[in-house]
């Protein structure tokens, strides 16, 4: 098989724990766009806090970004093959954030918001302190999730988190229930909300019919149970080591883990 491009999810894979691009896979990459195969940023992560990374690899492709809820093109600033949620599923999310007593950020079109400070949030303030003041995304607070919802354009989604994972899990089956939503667990106490349908494999299929790239001819990295609707979609999916047994039970290849030279190894295996 000829492969024509390369889908990375973010944390956890293209990102070692200390969120950074192994310099072994930055110089891979490199000789990959030189060779024309084009990389793809595949993550539940707002574009803002993408930006860093899009900007280290020097990509000119469109990320993919909130779990397919929407393509981002860097170089227009613009997103497209948007499926947002509705205001009034925007608000069910929030009286039901409520209900269950758990911390959720609200992503918008324009900005990542929070009414409430927490632990995730705070390690995500250290890491952007580490950036360049221009490549620094942007978390605003708010007095209201009801009210940001009223005067903002679009909402893609909630990024909910607890250290009650029952807690969680009894928000998550609710959910489930309730049919309006996609739920998608992105870390061991973290779950993203967004619209039914929306998930990286939709939006990697997205990304494909807008480059004219058949999804066989696309190799596709990930760790977590958000990154399954791609790793099977994908014509090759890789799991990294990191991965829980039930996520590499699931796709065709299994390498080290994110804070191993794995995946440029792989690809160096692959193309090189």
């Amino acid at each position: 098989m000829t492969y024509k491009a390369v889908a990375f999810d973010m944390d956890g894979t293209l990102l070692n724990n200390q969120r950074i691009i192994l310099p072994e896979t930055v110089k891979v990459l490199n000789k990959l766009k030189q060779m024309g195969i084009k990389v793809i940023l595949v993550t539940g992560r707002h574009h803002s806090m993408i930006y860093p990374y899009y900007h280290q690899l020097q990509l000119t492709t469109p990320a993919i970004c909130c779990n397919g809820s929407y393509l981002y093109d860097f170089e227009k600033k613009a997103y497209f093959d948007a499926n947002p949620l509705t205001k009034d599923q925007a608000k069910k999310l929030v009286n039901l954030v409520n209900q269950y007593k758990i911390h959720t950020l609200v992503y918008t079109d324009q900005y990542i918001t929070y009414e409430v400070l927490d632990d995730h949030l705070l390690s995500l303030f250290e890491w952007t302190k580490t950036l360049p003041p221009h490549l620094q995304p942007e978390y605003v607070k708010v007095d209201s999730f009801m009210t940001l919802i009223d005067n903002a354009k679009e909402i893609f989604k909630f990024a909910t988190s607890s250290h009650d994972i029952p807690v969680l899990q009894a928000f998550s089956a609710e959910l489930e229930k309730q049919g309006d939503f996609e739920c998608e667990w992105s870390w061991v106490n973290r779950a993203d909300v967004a619209a039914k349908g929306n998930s990286k494999g939709s939006g990697l299929a997205n990304w494909a019919k807008h480059e004219g790239i058949p999804l066989e001819q696309i190799i596709a990295f990930g760790d977590n149970y958000n990154d399954l609707s791609m790793l099977t979609m994908a014509g090759l999916g890789i799991a990294m080591g990191n991965s829980d047994d039930e996520i590499k039970q699931q796709v065709d290849r299994v390498i080290g883990d994110n804070n191993s030279p794995s995946i440029a190894e792989e690809l160096s295996r692959i193309f090189l």
